[in-house]
């Protein structure tokens, strides 16, 4: 009889906060360049993953936020929080969906 050790998966939690900008709107989870998932306004997303390296970001349309890397143990869950421009005005806005569109999301590592 041949065993199959099982792994122990660890997992991302990802919460949005609810703001104005994108208030409709679902952002695209990329995971290692391919899309995982959607998160909405005020929302959590959970995610199993290998232990392993990862690069994590958001997406809506041609615009993103910054890509992180991180690592996962087993049993690990590993939180981000993110949301879209925060105290913003019609000209900012339009200036990060020109210039700074790598940066009109945000996503950040939660510290344990």
């Amino acid at each position: 009889m041949k065993i199959i050790e099982s792994w122990k998966a660890g997992m991302i939690e990802i919460t949005r906060e609810k703001g104005w900008t994108d208030k409709l709107r679902k952002y695209k989870v990329m995971l290692n360049e391919q899309e995982i998932g959607t998160i909405g306004p005020n929302g959590v997303f959970n995610y199993s993953l290998h232990p392993g390296l990862y690069t994590l970001y958001l997406k809506i349309d041609w615009c993103r936020s910054r890509k992180i890397h991180f690592e996962i143990l087993d049993n690990e869950i590993v939180r981000f929080s993110c949301g879209g421009l925060r105290d913003t005005n019609f000209l900012s806005m339009l200036w990060y969906i020109t210039f700074k569109r790598n940066r009109y999301l945000w996503i950040e590592q939660e510290i344990v």
